[in-house]
């Protein structure tokens, strides 16, 4: 079953149409990742599935229902959307901050109960920060504080995470650690959407691509059909060049220098 698709999907800010057309789809436990230069409309797009634009056209379903007409608390248990770069600046430790993300769960008077606790106990050991539980998050570096925002995500115990470049502020380190956690979750049926610039972490953790290209056309398919030098030197308008790597089993892209 999908876990979400669109079907003609477009936005426009005003009168500029920003995404056009987008027909998408990501199926129970896969990754999507979609690649596109800056200011293509990829966070706009993931805006869109994540319910944060509602005045779209077109139709976007979560689960076979469209996705305007779930109510937000509904749709905060269903999706997750982690957003760009790493912007926690809360004074809270870690696990009070990720117990807030259990909010969703609750009225507005009541308190966190035993089932939120073992879910931030369990959400602790998936990040792999549980001996960091009671650092302050503006004690944590930035690879820290980027894989607490998943945590917050994950608390809510969504079905589809929705993740803006999460890599785009993090060392080479810290890139891994994120992109095998999104593996992780993968494999336990989480579905995920996740944007990046780097084909090299499309192929590293795509089941499916897609590219958002500046005529506003996207085009989605299997990672090793969608990920060569033809649609990548197009998409950057550089030149791309593919190597297969023996010892990594896979692909790898960069561009020559000379």
């Amino acid at each position: 079953m999908s876990e979400i698709y669109t079907k003609n999907l477009s936005f426009a800010y005003d009168t500029e149409k920003i995404i056009d057309n987008v027909d998408l789809k990501v199926d129970d436990g896969q990754v999507l990742v979609i690649l596109g230069p800056n200011g293509i409309g990829k966070s706009t797009l993931l805006a869109c599935l994540s319910g944060l634009h509602d005045d779209y056209s077109g139709q976007i379903k979560l689960e076979d229902q469209e996705l305007k007409q779930i109510p937000n608390r509904e749709l905060s248990h269903r999706l997750a959307l982690v957003s760009q770069g790493v912007n926690v600046k809360s004074g809270l430790n870690l696990y009070d901050y990720l117990l807030l993300g259990r909010s969703a769960f609750h009225s507005i008077f009541s308190q966190p109960d035993e089932r939120d606790r073992q879910q931030v106990e369990h959400v602790l050991s998936q990040i792999g920060l549980a001996e960091y539980r009671d650092v302050s998050l503006q004690d944590m570096s930035g690879g820290q504080r980027q894989l607490a925002q998943i945590g917050r995500a994950l608390v809510q115990e969504p079905k589809l995470l929705i993740m803006d470049e999460p890599t785009s502020a993090l060392d080479y380190k810290n890139q891994i650690l994120v992109l095998k956690l999104i593996k992780a979750l993968s494999v336990i049926d989480i579905s995920i959407i996740i944007s990046t610039h780097d084909p090299n972490q499309a192929m590293m953790i795509g089941d499916s691509v897609g590219l958002l290209v500046d005529n506003q056309t996207y085009i989605q398919g299997k990672t090793e059909e969608i990920l060569t030098e033809k649609y990548l030197t197009e998409l950057y308008k550089t030149p791309i060049v593919s190597t297969f790597n023996e010892e990594l089993d896979r692909n790898i892209f960069g561009t020559r220098m000379d």
